[in-house]
């Protein structure tokens, strides 16, 4: 009976084991791509993933308030102050994609030109109003709000007709008609419904950001953790990416 019930203890946590749940908190303009790649890693025999998504600001505040996670997958730009920290295993790092930034209307409404800076600085000119999100919060807000619009020389004035956009897809303010013009990544565009994509920003305005996964320190999971960030670098894994608006990552 005690070698019975020491076989059933093996299996009950050898079970527990296999049934591992791979945590992962993400940001915004991974989540479609992600999804899809963890999905397909899961239905090839890999661990179940629970992921949530949030802009980059909110993930450093969720972070810092204690949320754990096995995985990590932010703006490649942004690993150096979870490094400084401690927070993250800088080895165990993938590089997933790279996004743009572009901009949509309404479908339906009129097509404004973007494809030159003079073009998009009319564009924003004639627009009544416009989003992008909280330079607080999300890494193409803040570069939209610092280095594209004073370019253009036209921060305050776009400034003062914009709604700000605090996380998730802000550009269904345009699919709703509460908004003219959104400025976001374009994989947070592509998912919208009811949009129309003018295309990313000209090349002198555009900020390419490179998104990373990363195994955080104090991961319950790290195995399973580094076997899906494997998958989701792998061809299979990238191909999820690239599907959904993603570019293939530089070489480090």
């Amino acid at each position: 009976m005690p070698k019975l019930s020491a076989l059933v203890a093996v299996l009950f946590f050898a079970t527990l084991a296999h049934a591992a749940e791979v945590v992962v908190l993400g940001a915004g303009a991974s989540k479609s791509a992600f999804t899809a790649a963890a999905q397909a890693w899961h239905e090839k025999g890999g661990h179940a993933v629970k992921a949530s998504f949030a802009s980059a600001g909110e993930i450093r505040e969720r972070l810092a308030k204690g949320e754990k996670a096995d995985v990590l997958v932010v703006p490649r730009e942004n690993l150096a102050e979870y490094e400084k920290a401690g927070t993250v295993d800088s080895a165990s790092r993938r590089d997933l994609g790279a996004v743009s930034i572009g901009a949509a209307v309404k479908e339906g409404a009129p097509r404004p030109d973007i494809s030159t800076p003079e073009a998009f600085k009319h564009a924003l000119e004639q627009a009544k109003s416009v989003t992008y999100m909280d330079p607080k919060r999300g890494t193409s807000g803040k570069y939209v709000d610092e280095v594209v619009l004073p370019k253009l020389g036209i921060r305050d004035a776009v400034r003062a007709k914009t709604q700000l956009g605090e996380g998730g897809y802000i550009a269904e303010k345009v699919a709703r008609g509460e908004v003219e013009i959104a400025v976001h990544q374009m994989t947070e565009l592509l998912p919208v419904k009811g949009i129309a994509i003018l295309g990313p920003l000209p090349a002198s305005l555009q900020k390419v950001t490179v998104y990373s996964g990363v195994i955080m320190k104090d991961a319950a999971h790290p195995a399973e953790a580094r076997a899906l960030l494997d998958y989701l670098a792998s061809p299979a894994g990238q191909r999820a990416f690239i599907d959904r608006g993603f570019t293939a990552p530089p070489a480090r």
